[in-house]
């Protein structure tokens, strides 16, 4: 119950970590988007391994190359994943583009854990619980989806731009589950925090900064790259309140990462699976329920009223399912 309580907390603040950007008023995106990397990617994971891990980060020298590597590469594609989910964005519509990403993300951040760690357990009636659970989150995801594209503006489908956005959405959505598999692959870090004093549930903040300080590269490259092609550096000398409110929204996503981390090691042993499942599922839930209290569903059709309720109801339903799975 206390690993479903923080898979669930994990959701509901990373379904919130972008409100802080509707308030920003004078900086660009990459501006924003420069100092969320550092304090979500790089500052707030180190402090809290220095805080939590016993001899960091001076137990990394324990440790092969080949035993990092797994964390360090998951970690760098999930940062491609991040750049490439905000382009598919401007091309396809916030929901479509949600829907591919977060659908294809959870399917391959739950199953291939779940198929090359616990192999053996494929047949057991939790796995297929989790299965169940993926495909009912699969089905709720792409009619919340379906609601959003009802609600937007129609979009000029047969642009060559929108193509290009579709690959770009299904690529995004690949490489995203890759946060979930540099903590599912990253066992060996978790273990030599162990050896050198963690506790067994904190030894995970041992994994982050490896994993995100490799996925801050594509995003500070990208933000860096827009910065002098819009000539925008000028701005971050200006506006302190949006540069609180970036930094607002780094450590709302590190603050769900870490309880996430953690929710995973009290899930039982389809922990890594499972866990990420619920805080896919609820990620959705949670966004959808900010974008109606924000006003963005005022003027929608009744028909995606109907469509958001029914996915809603079925996202709800694939939490029970997959929380039945880490029994």
């Amino acid at each position: 119950m206390t690993g479903i309580f923080l898979a669930l907390l994990g959701g509901v603040l990373v379904g919130n970590c972008m409100l802080p950007l509707k308030r920003i008023k004078t900086w660009p995106w990459e501006c924003t988007w420069l100092v969320f990397s550092f304090i979500s990617l790089l500052i707030v994971p180190c402090l809290i391994a220095f805080l939590a891990v016993p001899e960091w980060p001076g137990l990394y020298r324990s440790l092969t190359l080949a035993e990092l590597l797994p964390s360090l590469l998951f970690g760098f594609g999930w940062g491609i994943a991040q750049v490439l989910f905000g382009i598919s964005v401007v091309r396809l519509g916030m929901a479509l583009a949600f829907t591919l990403v977060v659908g294809l993300g959870t399917v391959f951040g739950t199953l291939i854990p779940l198929v090359v760690l616990h192999k053996s357990e494929l047949a057991s009636g939790d796995s297929r619980a989790l299965m169940t659970g993926c495909g009912l989150m699969i089905f709720g995801v792409a009619l919340s989806g379906y609601a959003g594209k009802l609600r937007e503006q129609p979009q000029r489908d047969s642009s060559q731009g929108y193509l290009s956005g579709l690959i770009i959405a299904v690529l995004s959505g690949v490489l995203s589950s890759m946060l979930n598999l540099s903590l599912a692959f990253g066992s060996p870090i978790a273990q030599a925090a162990v050896r050198h004093g963690a506790q067994t549930s904190t030894a995970v903040f041992a994994v982050w900064p490896v994993a995100l300080a490799s996925g801050l590269i594509p995003n500070v490259a990208y933000a860096v790259f827009l910065l002098y092609k819009n000539r925008s550096w000028k701005f971050l000398k200006h506006s302190p309140q949006d540069a609180l409110l970036s930094m607002l929204m780094g450590l709302l996503w590190i603050g769900a990462v870490t309880i996430y981390g953690l929710s995973t090691r009290y899930l039982g042993r389809l922990g890594d699976a499972a866990g990420w499942a619920i805080y896919q599922i609820v990620m959705v839930l949670t966004a959808n329920a900010a974008g109606i209290l924000a006003g963005e569903w005022k003027s929608a059709s009744r028909r995606s009223y109907v469509a958001l309720a029914a996915g809603v109801l079925i996202l709800v339903l694939a939490t029970v399912t997959t929380a039945v799975s880490t029994r």
